[in-house]
Protein backbone atom coordinates (compact mmCIF):
# COMPACT_ATOMS: atom_id res chain seq x y z
CA UNK A 1 0.00 0.00 0.00
CA UNK A 2 2.91 2.33 0.72
CA UNK A 3 4.34 1.47 -2.69
CA UNK A 4 1.19 2.23 -4.70
CA UNK A 5 0.65 5.42 -2.68
CA UNK A 6 4.16 6.59 -3.55
CA UNK A 7 3.54 5.84 -7.23
CA UNK A 8 0.25 7.76 -7.12
CA UNK A 9 2.00 10.68 -5.43
CA UNK A 10 4.81 10.66 -8.00
CA UNK A 11 2.32 10.76 -10.88
CA UNK A 12 0.28 13.55 -9.27
CA UNK A 13 3.17 15.98 -8.78
CA UNK A 14 3.69 18.74 -11.39
CA UNK A 15 5.66 17.72 -14.46
CA UNK A 16 5.94 14.05 -13.47
CA UNK A 17 7.50 11.76 -16.10
CA UNK A 18 5.09 9.00 -15.05
CA UNK A 19 1.90 10.74 -16.24
CA UNK A 20 0.74 12.83 -19.19
CA UNK A 21 1.17 16.43 -18.06
CA UNK A 22 -0.94 18.58 -20.37
CA UNK A 23 -3.83 20.87 -19.56
CA UNK A 24 -7.10 18.96 -19.06
CA UNK A 25 -5.48 15.52 -18.75
CA UNK A 26 -6.76 14.95 -15.20
CA UNK A 27 -8.61 16.60 -12.32
CA UNK A 28 -5.41 17.66 -10.54
CA UNK A 29 -1.64 17.69 -11.01
CA UNK A 30 -1.70 19.04 -14.58
CA UNK A 31 -0.92 22.53 -15.94
CA UNK A 32 -3.68 25.13 -15.96
CA UNK A 33 -5.18 25.99 -19.34
CA UNK A 34 -3.61 29.46 -19.11
CA UNK A 35 -0.13 27.87 -19.18
CA UNK A 36 -0.48 26.65 -22.76
CA UNK A 37 -0.82 23.23 -24.33
CA UNK A 38 2.76 21.98 -24.08
CA UNK A 39 3.77 18.98 -22.01
CA UNK A 40 5.01 20.12 -18.59
CA UNK A 41 8.25 18.57 -17.32
CA UNK A 42 9.77 18.71 -13.86
CA UNK A 43 13.42 19.58 -13.22
CA UNK A 44 16.08 19.33 -10.53
CA UNK A 45 14.76 18.64 -7.00
CA UNK A 46 11.14 18.09 -8.06
CA UNK A 47 12.25 15.56 -10.70
CA UNK A 48 14.39 13.79 -8.11
CA UNK A 49 11.42 13.52 -5.74
CA UNK A 50 9.17 12.18 -8.48
CA UNK A 51 11.67 9.60 -9.71
CA UNK A 52 12.49 8.52 -6.15
CA UNK A 53 8.83 8.12 -5.17
CA UNK A 54 7.86 6.39 -8.42
CA UNK A 55 10.66 3.84 -8.60
CA UNK A 56 10.67 3.24 -4.84
CA UNK A 57 6.96 2.46 -5.08
CA UNK A 58 7.52 0.07 -7.97
CA UNK A 59 10.31 -1.72 -6.06
CA UNK A 60 8.10 -2.04 -2.98
CA UNK A 61 5.09 -3.51 -4.79
CA UNK A 62 7.34 -5.92 -6.72
CA UNK A 63 8.98 -7.09 -3.51
CA UNK A 64 5.63 -7.37 -1.71
CA UNK A 65 4.21 -9.39 -4.60
CA UNK A 66 7.21 -11.73 -4.67
CA UNK A 67 7.00 -12.23 -0.89
CA UNK A 68 3.29 -13.08 -1.06
CA UNK A 69 3.76 -15.52 -3.95
CA UNK A 70 6.75 -17.15 -2.23
CA UNK A 71 4.71 -17.66 0.92
CA UNK A 72 1.78 -19.18 -1.00
CA UNK A 73 4.05 -21.41 -3.11
CA UNK A 74 5.44 -22.89 0.11
CA UNK A 75 1.96 -23.96 1.15
CA UNK A 76 0.70 -20.88 2.96
CA UNK A 77 -3.04 -21.05 3.60
CA UNK A 78 -4.66 -17.94 2.16
CA UNK A 79 -8.12 -17.66 0.65
CA UNK A 80 -8.40 -16.01 -2.72
CA UNK A 81 -10.83 -13.42 -1.37
CA UNK A 82 -8.09 -12.03 0.89
CA UNK A 83 -5.78 -11.68 -2.12
CA UNK A 84 -8.63 -9.93 -3.96
CA UNK A 85 -8.95 -7.49 -1.06
CA UNK A 86 -5.21 -6.85 -1.22
CA UNK A 87 -5.50 -6.16 -4.96
CA UNK A 88 -8.40 -3.77 -4.34
CA UNK A 89 -6.51 -1.96 -1.58
CA UNK A 90 -3.38 -1.58 -3.66
CA UNK A 91 -5.46 -0.27 -6.59
CA UNK A 92 -7.12 2.63 -4.75
CA UNK A 93 -4.16 5.11 -4.85
CA UNK A 94 -3.55 4.26 -8.51
CA UNK A 95 -7.17 4.97 -9.45
CA UNK A 96 -7.16 8.31 -7.62
CA UNK A 97 -3.99 9.41 -9.41
CA UNK A 98 -3.98 10.31 -13.11
CA UNK A 99 -3.45 7.56 -15.72
CA UNK A 100 0.22 6.60 -15.67
CA UNK A 101 2.95 5.05 -17.83
CA UNK A 102 0.99 5.50 -21.07
CA UNK A 103 -1.26 8.06 -22.74
CA UNK A 104 -3.21 5.52 -24.81
CA UNK A 105 -6.40 6.11 -22.82
CA UNK A 106 -6.54 9.66 -24.20
CA UNK A 107 -6.51 8.34 -27.76
CA UNK A 108 -9.29 5.90 -26.77
CA UNK A 109 -11.42 8.85 -25.68
CA UNK A 110 -10.66 10.77 -28.90
CA UNK A 111 -11.59 7.75 -31.02
CA UNK A 112 -14.81 7.44 -29.02
CA UNK A 113 -15.59 11.07 -29.79
CA UNK A 114 -15.12 10.30 -33.48
CA UNK A 115 -17.49 7.31 -33.31
CA UNK A 116 -20.06 9.38 -31.41
CA UNK A 117 -20.13 11.82 -34.36
CA UNK A 118 -20.35 8.96 -36.90
CA UNK A 119 -16.78 9.50 -38.12
CA UNK A 120 -15.22 6.18 -39.16
CA UNK A 121 -12.24 5.59 -36.80
CA UNK A 122 -10.74 3.12 -39.30
CA UNK A 123 -10.30 5.82 -41.95
CA UNK A 124 -9.10 8.80 -39.92
CA UNK A 125 -7.14 9.71 -36.82
CA UNK A 126 -8.45 11.99 -34.02
CA UNK A 127 -6.86 14.99 -35.73
CA UNK A 128 -9.91 15.10 -38.00
CA UNK A 129 -11.91 16.39 -35.01
CA UNK A 130 -10.15 19.75 -35.19
CA UNK A 131 -9.48 21.84 -32.10
CA UNK A 132 -11.33 19.93 -29.36
CA UNK A 133 -10.33 18.79 -25.84
CA UNK A 134 -10.27 15.20 -27.15
CA UNK A 135 -7.87 15.84 -30.03
CA UNK A 136 -5.70 18.05 -27.80
CA UNK A 137 -5.16 15.11 -25.43
CA UNK A 138 -4.49 12.57 -28.21
CA UNK A 139 -1.11 14.01 -29.05
CA UNK A 140 1.78 12.49 -30.98
CA UNK A 141 1.56 9.34 -33.10
CA UNK A 142 -2.15 8.65 -32.59
CA UNK A 143 -3.39 12.07 -33.79
CA UNK A 144 -3.21 10.97 -37.43
CA UNK A 145 -3.44 7.18 -36.94
CA UNK A 146 -6.70 5.22 -37.38
CA UNK A 147 -7.92 2.94 -34.60
CA UNK A 148 -6.43 -0.58 -34.55
CA UNK A 149 -9.16 -1.87 -32.20
CA UNK A 150 -12.14 -4.07 -32.96
CA UNK A 151 -15.77 -3.01 -33.43
CA UNK A 152 -16.84 -4.00 -29.91
CA UNK A 153 -14.39 -1.71 -28.18
CA UNK A 154 -14.78 1.23 -30.54
CA UNK A 155 -18.56 0.88 -30.43
CA UNK A 156 -18.62 0.88 -26.62
CA UNK A 157 -16.08 3.71 -26.70
CA UNK A 158 -18.46 5.87 -28.73
CA UNK A 159 -21.38 5.05 -26.43
CA UNK A 160 -19.31 6.09 -23.39
CA UNK A 161 -18.57 9.49 -24.93
CA UNK A 162 -22.25 9.98 -25.75
CA UNK A 163 -23.17 8.99 -22.18
CA UNK A 164 -20.84 11.62 -20.72
CA UNK A 165 -22.21 14.37 -22.94
CA UNK A 166 -18.99 14.56 -25.02
CA UNK A 167 -16.89 15.55 -22.01
CA UNK A 168 -13.30 14.34 -22.05
CA UNK A 169 -12.48 13.69 -18.38
CA UNK A 170 -15.65 11.72 -17.48
CA UNK A 171 -15.08 9.64 -20.63
CA UNK A 172 -11.51 8.88 -19.52
CA UNK A 173 -12.72 7.85 -16.05
CA UNK A 174 -15.30 5.41 -17.46
CA UNK A 175 -12.79 3.98 -19.95
CA UNK A 176 -10.46 3.35 -17.02
CA UNK A 177 -13.25 1.59 -15.15
CA UNK A 178 -13.83 -0.55 -18.24
CA UNK A 179 -10.26 -1.79 -17.82
CA UNK A 180 -10.95 -2.41 -14.12
CA UNK A 181 -13.93 -4.53 -15.20
CA UNK A 182 -11.51 -6.66 -17.21
CA UNK A 183 -9.31 -7.09 -14.12
CA UNK A 184 -12.37 -8.12 -12.07
CA UNK A 185 -13.11 -10.81 -14.67
CA UNK A 186 -9.51 -11.97 -14.33
CA UNK A 187 -9.78 -12.02 -10.54
CA UNK A 188 -12.92 -14.18 -10.67
CA UNK A 189 -11.91 -16.56 -13.46
CA UNK A 190 -8.20 -17.26 -12.92
CA UNK A 191 -8.66 -18.99 -9.52
CA UNK A 192 -11.76 -20.89 -10.64
CA UNK A 193 -9.96 -22.17 -13.74
CA UNK A 194 -6.91 -23.11 -11.68
CA UNK A 195 -9.15 -25.07 -9.31
CA UNK A 196 -10.74 -26.91 -12.26
CA UNK A 197 -7.26 -28.00 -13.40
CA UNK A 198 -6.31 -29.19 -9.92
CA UNK A 199 -4.01 -26.25 -9.17
CA UNK A 200 -3.88 -23.98 -6.12
CA UNK A 201 -6.20 -21.02 -6.92
CA UNK A 202 -4.43 -18.63 -4.55
CA UNK A 203 -1.04 -19.30 -6.18
CA UNK A 204 -2.54 -18.75 -9.65
CA UNK A 205 -4.24 -15.53 -8.46
CA UNK A 206 -1.06 -14.15 -6.94
CA UNK A 207 0.97 -14.94 -10.06
CA UNK A 208 -1.46 -13.80 -12.75
CA UNK A 209 -3.77 -11.20 -11.17
CA UNK A 210 -1.91 -9.64 -8.22
CA UNK A 211 0.98 -9.19 -10.66
CA UNK A 212 2.50 -5.66 -10.59
CA UNK A 213 2.08 -5.44 -14.37
CA UNK A 214 -1.69 -5.64 -13.82
CA UNK A 215 -1.54 -2.82 -11.29
CA UNK A 216 0.68 -0.54 -13.36
CA UNK A 217 -0.64 -1.10 -16.87
CA UNK A 218 -4.25 -2.24 -16.45
CA UNK A 219 -5.47 -0.55 -13.27
CA UNK A 220 -3.37 2.60 -13.62
CA UNK A 221 -2.96 3.03 -17.38
CA UNK A 222 -6.46 1.77 -18.27
CA UNK A 223 -5.46 -0.30 -21.30
CA UNK A 224 -8.27 -2.08 -23.14
CA UNK A 225 -6.12 -5.25 -23.18
CA UNK A 226 -7.56 -5.95 -19.71
CA UNK A 227 -11.06 -6.31 -21.16
CA UNK A 228 -9.72 -8.56 -23.94
CA UNK A 229 -8.02 -10.89 -21.44
CA UNK A 230 -11.07 -10.92 -19.14
CA UNK A 231 -13.31 -12.01 -22.02
CA UNK A 232 -10.74 -14.56 -23.23
CA UNK A 233 -10.66 -16.13 -19.76
CA UNK A 234 -14.47 -16.15 -19.73
CA UNK A 235 -14.44 -18.05 -23.02
CA UNK A 236 -11.94 -20.53 -21.62
CA UNK A 237 -14.12 -20.99 -18.53
CA UNK A 238 -17.24 -21.63 -20.65
CA UNK A 239 -15.32 -24.16 -22.73
CA UNK A 240 -14.20 -25.89 -19.56
CA UNK A 241 -17.87 -26.28 -18.62
CA UNK A 242 -18.80 -27.75 -22.02
CA UNK A 243 -20.49 -24.70 -23.62
CA UNK A 244 -18.87 -24.67 -27.06
CA UNK A 245 -20.95 -22.03 -28.87
CA UNK A 246 -21.00 -19.63 -25.92
CA UNK A 247 -17.22 -20.03 -25.49
CA UNK A 248 -16.57 -19.23 -29.16
CA UNK A 249 -18.87 -16.19 -29.06
CA UNK A 250 -17.17 -14.79 -25.94
CA UNK A 251 -13.67 -15.36 -27.38
CA UNK A 252 -14.85 -13.57 -30.53
CA UNK A 253 -15.93 -10.66 -28.34
CA UNK A 254 -12.40 -10.65 -26.93
CA UNK A 255 -11.07 -10.48 -30.49
CA UNK A 256 -13.51 -7.67 -31.22
CA UNK A 257 -11.69 -5.66 -28.55
CA UNK A 258 -8.18 -6.55 -29.79
CA UNK A 259 -7.53 -9.14 -32.46
CA UNK A 260 -5.16 -11.43 -30.42
CA UNK A 261 -8.26 -12.57 -28.52
CA UNK A 262 -9.25 -14.59 -31.60
CA UNK A 263 -6.49 -17.07 -30.73
CA UNK A 264 -8.93 -18.44 -28.15
CA UNK A 265 -11.41 -19.34 -30.92
CA UNK A 266 -8.92 -21.64 -32.66
CA UNK A 267 -7.46 -23.11 -29.47
CA UNK A 268 -10.84 -23.98 -27.94
CA UNK A 269 -12.22 -25.39 -31.19
CA UNK A 270 -9.11 -27.52 -31.74
CA UNK A 271 -9.38 -29.27 -28.41
CA UNK A 272 -13.05 -29.10 -27.43
CA UNK A 273 -14.31 -32.59 -28.25
CA UNK A 274 -11.11 -34.30 -27.08
CA UNK A 275 -10.78 -36.25 -30.32
CA UNK A 276 -7.43 -37.19 -31.87
CA UNK A 277 -8.97 -37.21 -35.35
CA UNK A 278 -7.53 -34.44 -37.53
CA UNK A 279 -10.77 -34.37 -39.57
CA UNK A 280 -12.95 -33.81 -36.49
CA UNK A 281 -10.61 -31.13 -35.18
CA UNK A 282 -10.66 -29.27 -38.51
CA UNK A 283 -14.45 -29.56 -38.67
CA UNK A 284 -14.69 -28.10 -35.16
CA UNK A 285 -12.40 -25.20 -36.13
CA UNK A 286 -14.48 -24.55 -39.26
CA UNK A 287 -17.67 -24.46 -37.19
CA UNK A 288 -16.02 -22.06 -34.73
CA UNK A 289 -14.90 -19.80 -37.58
CA UNK A 290 -18.47 -19.59 -38.90
CA UNK A 291 -19.77 -18.67 -35.44
CA UNK A 292 -17.00 -16.10 -35.06
CA UNK A 293 -17.62 -14.46 -38.46
CA UNK A 294 -21.36 -14.23 -37.78
CA UNK A 295 -20.68 -12.66 -34.36
CA UNK A 296 -18.28 -10.10 -35.84
CA UNK A 297 -20.78 -9.23 -38.58
CA UNK A 298 -23.51 -8.66 -35.99
CA UNK A 299 -21.17 -6.41 -33.99
CA UNK A 300 -20.22 -4.47 -37.12
CA UNK A 301 -23.89 -3.93 -38.00
CA UNK A 302 -24.86 -3.11 -34.40
CA UNK A 303 -22.27 -0.34 -34.04
CA UNK A 304 -22.25 0.67 -37.71
CA UNK A 305 -18.48 0.36 -38.01
CA UNK A 306 -18.14 -2.32 -40.69
CA UNK A 307 -14.99 -4.37 -41.21
CA UNK A 308 -12.55 -1.51 -41.63
CA UNK A 309 -10.66 -2.61 -38.53
CA UNK A 310 -9.07 -5.41 -40.59
CA UNK A 311 -7.14 -2.74 -42.56
CA UNK A 312 -5.76 -1.01 -39.46
CA UNK A 313 -4.52 -3.98 -37.43
CA UNK A 314 -0.91 -3.00 -38.08
CA UNK A 315 -1.42 0.68 -37.23
CA UNK A 316 0.96 0.56 -34.27
CA UNK A 317 3.67 -1.54 -35.96
CA UNK A 318 5.78 1.54 -36.68
CA UNK A 319 6.05 2.33 -32.94
CA UNK A 320 9.48 1.19 -31.77
CA UNK A 321 10.23 0.24 -28.17
CA UNK A 322 13.44 -0.84 -26.51
CA UNK A 323 11.87 -4.13 -25.31
CA UNK A 324 10.93 -5.25 -28.84
CA UNK A 325 13.40 -8.01 -29.84
CA UNK A 326 13.50 -7.05 -33.53
CA UNK A 327 14.08 -3.40 -32.63
CA UNK A 328 16.93 -4.35 -30.31
CA UNK A 329 18.45 -6.39 -33.09
CA UNK A 330 18.06 -3.44 -35.44
CA UNK A 331 20.19 -1.34 -33.10
CA UNK A 332 22.93 -3.95 -33.36
CA UNK A 333 22.94 -4.73 -37.09
CA UNK A 334 24.30 -1.33 -38.24
CA UNK A 335 27.49 -2.18 -36.35
CA UNK A 336 27.92 -5.33 -38.46
CA UNK A 337 27.37 -3.48 -41.77
CA UNK A 338 23.79 -4.65 -42.41
CA UNK A 339 21.26 -1.99 -43.57
CA UNK A 340 18.76 -1.36 -40.76
CA UNK A 341 15.58 -0.74 -42.76
CA UNK A 342 15.72 -3.90 -44.92
CA UNK A 343 16.57 -5.89 -41.80
CA UNK A 344 13.52 -4.51 -39.98
CA UNK A 345 11.27 -5.21 -42.97
CA UNK A 346 12.49 -8.80 -43.10
CA UNK A 347 12.22 -9.20 -39.33
CA UNK A 348 8.63 -7.91 -39.33
CA UNK A 349 7.78 -10.72 -41.73
CA UNK A 350 9.92 -13.46 -40.18
CA UNK A 351 8.82 -12.71 -36.62
CA UNK A 352 5.07 -13.29 -37.15
CA UNK A 353 5.89 -16.34 -39.29
CA UNK A 354 7.87 -17.81 -36.40
CA UNK A 355 5.02 -16.92 -34.01
CA UNK A 356 2.60 -18.87 -36.24
CA UNK A 357 5.01 -21.83 -36.19
CA UNK A 358 5.15 -21.71 -32.38
CA UNK A 359 1.35 -21.53 -32.24
CA UNK A 360 1.02 -24.59 -34.49
CA UNK A 361 3.52 -26.45 -32.30
CA UNK A 362 1.52 -25.51 -29.18
CA UNK A 363 -1.70 -26.79 -30.78
CA UNK A 364 -0.05 -30.08 -31.69
CA UNK A 365 1.22 -30.43 -28.12
CA UNK A 366 -2.08 -29.33 -26.62
CA UNK A 367 -3.20 -32.79 -25.40
CA UNK A 368 0.05 -33.01 -23.41
CA UNK A 369 0.55 -29.46 -22.14
CA UNK A 370 -3.13 -28.49 -21.71
CA UNK A 371 -5.24 -25.69 -23.17
CA UNK A 372 -4.14 -22.80 -20.86
CA UNK A 373 -0.45 -23.52 -21.41
CA UNK A 374 -0.90 -23.88 -25.18
CA UNK A 375 -2.85 -20.60 -25.41
CA UNK A 376 -0.34 -18.84 -23.16
CA UNK A 377 2.63 -20.01 -25.23
CA UNK A 378 0.94 -18.98 -28.49
CA UNK A 379 0.10 -15.50 -27.13
CA UNK A 380 3.60 -15.02 -25.70
CA UNK A 381 5.07 -15.94 -29.09
CA UNK A 382 2.80 -13.38 -30.79
CA UNK A 383 4.02 -10.74 -28.33
CA UNK A 384 7.76 -11.44 -28.34
CA UNK A 385 8.03 -12.10 -32.08
CA UNK A 386 5.70 -9.31 -33.16
CA UNK A 387 6.75 -6.03 -34.79
CA UNK A 388 6.31 -4.07 -31.55
CA UNK A 389 6.22 -5.04 -27.87
CA UNK A 390 4.69 -2.87 -25.17
CA UNK A 391 5.02 -3.79 -21.45
CA UNK A 392 1.30 -4.57 -21.08
CA UNK A 393 1.37 -6.95 -24.04
CA UNK A 394 3.02 -9.52 -21.76
CA UNK A 395 -0.28 -9.69 -19.88
CA UNK A 396 -1.91 -11.28 -22.90
CA UNK A 397 -0.36 -14.56 -21.79
CA UNK A 398 0.71 -14.24 -18.13
CA UNK A 399 -2.77 -14.64 -16.51
CA UNK A 400 -3.46 -17.65 -18.77
CA UNK A 401 -0.08 -19.27 -18.10
CA UNK A 402 -0.58 -18.68 -14.35
CA UNK A 403 -3.60 -21.02 -14.31
CA UNK A 404 -1.46 -24.17 -14.58
CA UNK A 405 2.03 -22.70 -14.03
CA UNK A 406 4.72 -24.98 -12.62
CA UNK A 407 7.84 -23.76 -10.78
CA UNK A 408 9.84 -22.96 -13.93
CA UNK A 409 6.97 -21.07 -15.58
CA UNK A 410 6.34 -19.18 -12.34
CA UNK A 411 10.01 -18.18 -12.13
CA UNK A 412 9.99 -16.97 -15.73
CA UNK A 413 6.83 -14.92 -15.10
CA UNK A 414 8.31 -13.33 -11.98
CA UNK A 415 11.63 -12.40 -13.61
CA UNK A 416 9.93 -11.01 -16.72
CA UNK A 417 7.32 -9.08 -14.72
CA UNK A 418 9.78 -7.40 -12.35
CA UNK A 419 12.20 -6.48 -15.14
CA UNK A 420 9.46 -4.95 -17.32
CA UNK A 421 7.89 -3.12 -14.36
CA UNK A 422 11.17 -1.42 -13.47
CA UNK A 423 12.34 -0.65 -17.00
CA UNK A 424 9.02 -0.26 -18.81
CA UNK A 425 7.34 2.26 -16.51
CA UNK A 426 9.27 5.05 -18.23
CA UNK A 427 10.74 4.46 -21.69
CA UNK A 428 14.48 3.80 -21.69
CA UNK A 429 15.23 6.83 -23.84
CA UNK A 430 13.13 9.13 -21.67
CA UNK A 431 14.56 7.66 -18.46
CA UNK A 432 18.13 8.18 -19.71
CA UNK A 433 17.33 11.80 -20.54
CA UNK A 434 15.68 12.40 -17.15
CA UNK A 435 18.64 10.92 -15.25
CA UNK A 436 21.09 12.91 -17.34
CA UNK A 437 19.34 16.15 -16.41
CA UNK A 438 19.51 15.45 -12.66
CA UNK A 439 23.20 15.99 -12.13
CA UNK A 440 25.68 13.79 -10.27
CA UNK A 441 24.64 14.73 -6.71
CA UNK A 442 20.92 14.13 -7.29
CA UNK A 443 21.69 10.89 -9.11
CA UNK A 444 23.64 9.73 -6.04
CA UNK A 445 20.69 10.54 -3.77
CA UNK A 446 18.34 8.62 -6.08
CA UNK A 447 20.61 5.57 -5.95
CA UNK A 448 20.62 5.71 -2.14
CA UNK A 449 16.83 5.91 -1.96
CA UNK A 450 16.41 2.97 -4.34
CA UNK A 451 18.99 0.96 -2.42
CA UNK A 452 17.01 1.56 0.77
CA UNK A 453 13.81 0.34 -0.91
CA UNK A 454 15.62 -2.82 -1.99
CA UNK A 455 17.02 -3.73 1.45
CA UNK A 456 14.11 -2.73 3.70
CA UNK A 457 12.67 -5.91 5.34
CA UNK A 458 9.42 -7.16 3.76
CA UNK A 459 7.46 -10.31 4.56
CA UNK A 460 3.75 -11.13 4.30
CA UNK A 461 3.10 -12.26 7.89
CA UNK A 462 5.73 -13.19 10.44
CA UNK A 463 5.47 -16.33 12.53
CA UNK A 464 5.34 -14.16 15.62
CA UNK A 465 2.20 -12.47 14.33
CA UNK A 466 0.49 -15.85 14.02
CA UNK A 467 0.95 -16.85 17.66
CA UNK A 468 -1.87 -14.65 19.02
CA UNK A 469 -4.17 -16.55 16.66
CA UNK A 470 -2.89 -19.87 17.98
CA UNK A 471 -3.29 -18.62 21.54
CA UNK A 472 -6.90 -17.57 20.93
CA UNK A 473 -7.77 -20.92 19.37
CA UNK A 474 -6.10 -22.80 22.22
CA UNK A 475 -7.97 -20.94 24.94
CA UNK A 476 -11.27 -21.37 23.09
CA UNK A 477 -10.78 -25.13 22.88
CA UNK A 478 -9.43 -25.51 26.40
CA UNK A 479 -5.83 -26.46 25.55
CA UNK A 480 -3.77 -24.55 28.13
CA UNK A 481 -0.50 -26.36 27.31
CA UNK A 482 -0.64 -25.26 23.64
CA UNK A 483 -1.55 -21.77 24.80
CA UNK A 484 1.42 -21.72 27.13
CA UNK A 485 3.72 -22.90 24.34
CA UNK A 486 2.38 -20.20 22.05
CA UNK A 487 2.84 -17.55 24.75
CA UNK A 488 6.43 -18.64 25.39
CA UNK A 489 7.18 -18.61 21.68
Amino acid sequence: MVGTTLIGLAASLPGSPFAFKVSGAWFFGVPASSQGVGIAQAKDLMLLIELACGFTGIVLICRSWLAIHRSLAKGGETRTRWLALILAGWSVPLLIAPPMFSDDIYSYAAQGEMVSHHINPYLYGPGVLGATPFSALAQGFWVSTPSPYGPLFDGIDGDIVRLTGHRALPSIVILRLLSVLGVILMAVLVPSLARSYGKDPSVAFSLGVLNPLVLLFFISSGHNDALMIGLLLAGLSLSRRGHFTAAIIVCTLAGAVKVPGLIGVVAIAWTFDGSDSLWRRCRSVAKACVISVVTLELLSVLFGLGWGWLRTLGASDSVTTWITPVDLAAKVVPHIHVPTVPFLDAAHVAGPACAIAVGVWALRRLPVIGLPRAMGIALMAVVLLGPTVQPWYLLWSIPILAITAGPRTATAIKVLSVAVCLLGAVGLGQLTGELGSLGLSYEGLLVLVLAASIVVPIQPMSEAARYPLSLARSLRHGRPRLALDARRA
